[in-house]
């Protein structure tokens, strides 16, 4: 009787746990497997989501999203401040199309880990990170530069009067770190609570150039070229470009391009027209003139042992270099480039004026050396004399129009000397051809000759008659004969 009640009782405990783990299984399907719903325990963005449909969590996000967007953000540095909105500065989030992510990891989730937190008593997290607008960053950065970067300045060279060439000091520069200051800005949407307050991070820069690498300074090399100052055009667009590459500083191992330093040579820069060489020959273009600045650069580099990089001789034999010497420059086409090829900066003085083009290079003198450059004529080739009629000319005369150049094959050499004037090193610098350019003679008509006049014909001399003498007297009684 007793073992028939304890099975009794034994069935009925089992019916109760069947029943229990039935209810069980029937509650997971019924709350924990239902596509349409966020099971316990789950957040997005920190919003708690838990039994919400994937249209309910998106409601919730996006009323807490609108209100994140009005944060208010002040960047400070020092008395400085600048306020904006975290909505401003940041992209706005595609709520729905976010929500039903997360709603299909959701249904990916191990059954096992949702089992396991039927009583939702650990979070499951789903952050929805801060995409920040780039542009917008650079655009609020650029807003403090003006109150709070200030660059550096190097240390300069300059002329004085009494004193020489002496060094201005530098100044070390402040510049913002874009990166560092938006690093602090917060990355999850559900690390934002209250209104922020970022440090403006400022770095402190260096100027490239400082005092101490402009310490024992001085004269590297001159070199001068001469020009014909009644030339006003051209005059100007020498002076002009002089006055750009003036003051330059070429830091150890940079590259000095002339075209960049100078600039495009346009009217709204301020050149004007002056005889360039085209083609062959010379004819009136824009910054004419400007090649003479290359070309005694040119010349200054070579005799301060500075390494070119690119240089270009004109098609014709110009007068202000000797030949091999000179250096053409066509924006965008032909550039002359210098490295300074030392372990100190170095600083150029060009100045045009009265007829006289003077560029010096200065630079540390541990590295001034003594040098020569010369050059090797290869070949001449002889111009030919054009001879062309115009009719406008007065008859018998000429006019030249341009003079002949003749064409040459030329090298050029650079010749390093030691300091007993003993030749150490001599390296070719180029071989040039120069084509001759043509002298042309504009001869006038030639002058007509009058014809030569007839001659008259001989004049017959008019007969004079001679009278006859009366004959002489007969003595009387003396018969002369004839009949009576």
């Amino acid at each position: 009787m007793l073992h028939t009640k304890l099975r009794s009782a034994a069935v009925v405990v089992g019916l109760i746990v069947l029943g229990i783990i039935a209810a069980l299984i029937l509650y997971f399907f019924q709350v924990f497997n239902r596509s349409d719903h966020f099971l316990p325990g789950v957040t997005i963005a920190g919003i708690e989501v838990s039994g919400q449909s994937e249209a309910e969590a998106s409601v919730a996000v996006e009323r807490s999203l609108n209100n994140a967007y009005n944060t208010k953000i002040a960047f400070y540095k020092d008395d400085y401040t600048y306020s904006t909105t975290l909505g401003f500065i940041c992209q706005t989030v595609d709520v729905n199309a976010t929500v039903g992510e997360f709603m299909k990891q959701e249904r990916r989730r191990d059954w096992k880990r949702k089992i396991l937190n039927m009583d939702g008593a650990n979070e499951v997290s789903y952050p929805i990170n801060i995409q920040y607008n780039r542009d917008r960053l650079r655009e609020i950065a650029g807003e403090w530069v003006g109150y709070l970067q200030v660059e550096p300045q190097d240390a300069r060279l300059e002329m004085d009067s009494r004193k020489g060439l002496v060094v201005v000091p530098g100044q070390v520069g402040r510049i913002i770190d874009q990166k560092a200051t938006f690093k602090q800005l917060p990355q999850r949407w559900q690390d934002v609570s209250n209104d922020l307050n970022i440090a403006i991070v400022l770095e402190e820069r260096q100027p490239a150039v400082d005092e101490e690498s402009l310490s024992n300074m001085g004269e590297l090399a001159q070199f001068s070229t001469w020009y014909n100052a009644g030339e006003v055009d051209r005059s100007h667009n020498l002076a002009k470009a002089a006055a750009k590459i003036n003051t330059s500083v070429v830091l150890p191992g940079q590259i000095f391009a002339f075209n960049r330093t100078v600039g495009q040579r346009l009217v709204e820069t301020g050149y004007r027209d002056a005889m360039v060489i085209v083609n062959g020959k010379f004819e009136p273009g824009l910054g004419g003139g400007i090649c003479q600045v290359s070309s005694t650069l040119y010349n200054t580099c070579l005799l301060a042992g500075l390494k070119i990089v690119e240089r270009h001789n004109h098609a014709l034999a110009v007068s202000y270099v000797p030949l091999g010497r000179d250096a053409t420059v066509s924006y965008g086409v032909q550039d002359f480039r210098f490295q300074n090829n030392t372990a100190s900066p170095v600083y150029i003085r060009s100045i045009a004026g009265g007829g006289k083009l003077s560029i010096t290079i200065y630079g540390n003198l541990d590295y001034k050396q003594k040098i020569g450059v010369s050059h090797v004529v290869d070949k001449v080739i002889n111009f030919t004399t054009v001879h062309k009629t115009d009719a406008a000319l007065p008859p018998g005369t000429q006019k030249v129009d341009h003079k002949g150049i003749p064409g040459y094959v030329v090298r050029s050499f650079r010749t390093y000397y030691d300091d007993n004037g003993k030749a150490i090193k001599t390296e070719q610098l180029a071989r040039d051809s120069y084509m001759p350019l043509n002298q042309t003679i504009f001869d006038g008509p030639a002058i007509v000759q009058p014809p030569p006049a007839e001659e008259p014909p001989p004049v017959e001399p008019t007969p004079v008659p001679v009278p006859e003498p009366l004959p002489e007297e007969v003595p009387p009684g003396e018969n002369t004969g004839g009949t009576i």
